[in-house]
């Protein structure tokens, strides 16, 4: 690869970056590949950086000035006094103009995005805080305690991220403008329907109370037709994922809501995400010491704000013991 062509790939990929970096759907994940792709070689900053700045000046300038600004952006560094003017001339008018072209349609799109579509605003809770909330569209938004939901609305779509915890929607119906909630690698369309989600690491649960909803296997950012598996979903069943495996059975809305009226209804789950969903209401943390508690299966209801007397339960059922540390927190262990 020649100096110019690798340049060239180079500003490509920052320039793509820049891009990325701000869109409302970027994941975490990506945030880390950006910056190990920085670190891994100065030279990649640098090209960063140039776009960063072409990016905060193209903002306020006319067309003529733009192409003036990537021209200056593709240009060389000024040859040493020996050079051949004609030479560096030539080089330079190989590069392909397509570089240009895609900085120019990136930097326009994003521009245009960020005009149709507003920074994501958060909605959040505190431990054993529950709160409702109405979104703009007349959507319901009701969040559990230590839940996160993040928010971007445009013209052409309602897309949300539930980032942590658990939340109730109860959708608007717009059919031109679908309503997509992305857990995980989870995306959950629906259009005029009420559904729940609740999220413990990458344990995701999707109950339908009313209507219908598409799930599909998609990663943050990417298009619903690089889906590694989908699913509709219809009223009165759930589906249950982790680990790249799915599971749909029959729910019912009263237990998938029951977190709404002070309590948490399990059926055959690991204790481990129960005591993860249970901590997020209990005063005193529940840490399980020996990790293989945590595959145990544990069916039954915990109810909010009396965590003590589920723990002394757990003692009664399950070959565990229950001690308090000096920080207060119930340490579980075998017996």
């Amino acid at each position: 690869m020649t100096n110019d062509q690798t340049r060239l790939s180079r500003t490509e990929q920052a320039g793509l970056w820049w891009v990325r970096l701000r869109e409302a759907d970027i994941a975490p994940e990506e945030i880390a590949q950006w910056l190990d792709w920085c670190q891994s070689d100065p030279a990649n900053l640098e090209a960063f950086e140039n776009i960063e700045n072409l990016g905060g000046r193209l903002q306020t300038l006319d067309a003529e000035t733009r192409a003036a600004l990537t021209r200056e952006l593709l240009d060389e560094p000024a040859p040493a006094a020996s050079a051949d003017p004609s030479r560096r001339r030539s080089r330079r008018w190989m590069l392909p103009m397509s570089l240009a072209a895609s900085l120019v349609v990136a930097g326009s799109l994003w521009w245009m995005n960020r005009a149709a579509a507003p920074p994501a605003r958060v909605y959040q809770t505190a431990r054993a805080e529950q709160q409702d909330f109405k979104l703009d569209d007349g959507s319901q938004l009701a969040l559990g305690a230590m839940s996160s939901v993040s928010v971007s609305y445009s013209e052409a779509a309602r897309r949300l991220a539930l980032d942590a915890g658990e939340a109730y929607f109860t959708v608007a119906p717009n059919p031109s403008r679908p309503f997509v909630v992305q857990v995980g690698p989870l995306r959950v369309t629906a259009v005029g329907t009420a559904f729940n989600i609740r999220r413990s690491g990458d344990q995701v649960e999707v109950a339908v109370v009313h209507g219908i909803v598409d799930v599909r296997e998609v990663d943050a950012g990417a298009d619903d037709a690089q889906a590694r598996q989908q699913l509709r979903v219809e009223a009165g069943h759930q589906i249950a994922a982790g680990a790249g495996a799915w599971a749909v059975r029959a729910a019912d809305p009263n237990q998938a809501l029951s977190w709404r009226s002070g309590s948490m209804a399990f059926v055959d789950e690991d204790l481990a995400l129960v005591v993860s969903h249970l901590n997020r209401y209990a005063e005193h943390p529940v840490v399980l010491v020996d990790p293989a508690l945590g595959k145990l299966r544990y069916t039954g209801s915990v109810v909010q704000g009396r965590e003590d007397d589920w723990v002394r339960a757990i003692e009664a059922v399950f070959p565990v013991r229950a001690l308090r540390d000096d920080r207060g927190r119930v340490l579980l262990s075998q017996r």
